[in-house]
């Protein structure tokens, strides 16, 4: 005879014992205590040797998504239109990457990008009109599929103004900070700049030229003057034959904030090289992310580099330099 245990079935033994006059009185069985016994003895056991499944991964995404966090996210273009893709959470802690199971990025998909659902876009420091999405990633067919990836990061389908780089969810955007400056006060910046700054970095006055030059002025609260980004793209592409030492930078970037005795750099970012180095950059703008007065600097990769149209680097302001402070290195595919 066979007398193992079927599944999930528990043995129990119940003591039986005398009952007491009162419960006599009362009419009280002994089948019904004995019962009843049986079947909460039953119960607690079965509960310790059999817990109930629980999703844990979902129970953490639930428990995030709940809170309703602000997002990053960051515009992506290409031929198939233009996407808004979540990269990380934005709070007081700083920026959090993202990290859910596929249960909780589709939950996020609803929940936040949805067709209807709010984006603020920022150009540079400002914040813009808020726009709506047009469609989430798996509302109705999948937006978005590559080639080889089981679960790529979602994106909200979005028409955005140009020059928009950076969105955050909801209606409510950061807290912007003042930027203004006379054009007379930028120009004599931009002059000590070419004749001076760039110089001293690599690029000199008889090359300055061959050089293709953007402004951005954008707040950032760490000083009371606004902060200034200058780029410089050589447009020239030199084989890699050239020796490092007659290189010159292929790209440099100069951040510039108001001292005692006027601007000054406090962030320097040189490319002397095509691609030996690392790939240019591109500003995309300033944002307060971690609500402490100061809003931190996002670049991200210029060009057409290979899945890297979602690496972002950030800096934030200390002492009297920009320091590195977060950097989002991954692709589009998820796994």
């Amino acid at each position: 005879m066979d007398f193992r245990l079927v599944p999930y079935e528990t043995a129990c033994v119940i003591s039986l014992f005398p009952l007491s006059r009162w419960a006599r009185r009362l009419g009280v069985t002994v089948t019904t205590l004995v019962a009843a016994g049986s079947l909460a003895a039953c119960d607690a056991i079965k509960a310790r040797l059999y817990p109930p499944q629980v999703d844990v991964g979902w129970q953490t995404d639930s428990t995030a998504l709940a809170q309703s966090p602000i997002l990053l996210l960051r515009v992506v273009r290409s031929d198939s239109g233009v996407r808004a893709v979540p990269i990380a959470s934005v709070g007081t802690r700083g920026l959090r990457a993202l990290n859910f199971t596929d249960r909780g990025w589709r939950a996020l998909d609803v929940q936040m990008l949805a067709s209807g659902k709010s984006l603020v876009p920022y150009r540079g420091s400002d914040a813009l009109t808020p726009v709506t999405s047009e469609r989430g990633m798996w509302e109705g067919a999948t937006l978005d599929s590559l080639r080889g990836c089981a679960l790529p990061y979602p994106a909200a389908k979005v028409a955005v103004p140009d020059g928009v780089e950076l969105l955050t969810s909801g209606r409510t955007p950061l807290p912007e900070k003042p930027h203004g400056i006379s054009e007379g006060e930028l120009q004599e910046v931009l002059n000590v700049v070419n004749t001076l700054v760039a110089p001293s970095a690599g690029v000199s006055l008889s090359m300055m030229s061959r050089y293709k030059r953007s402004v951005s002025v954008v707040g950032t609260g760490a000083t009371p003057a606004p902060t200034i980004v200058v780029t410089y793209e050589d447009p020239e592409e030199l084989p890699d034959s050239v020796t490092r030492i007659a290189e010159r930078p292929r790209q440099l970037v100069l951040v510039l904030d108001r001292g005692v005795y006027g601007y000054k750099p406090s962030l320097t970012i040189a490319d002397v090289s095509t691609t030996r180095i690392s790939p240019r950059r591109r500003f995309l703008g300033a944002l307060d992310a971690d609500g402490n007065g100061q809003a931190e600097l996002y670049f991200g990769l210029a060009g057409s580099v290979p899945r890297g149209e979602l690496v972002t680097y950030s800096y934030r302001y200390s002492g009297d330099t920009w320091i590195a402070d977060w950097e989002f290195a991954r692709t589009r595919c998820i796994r």
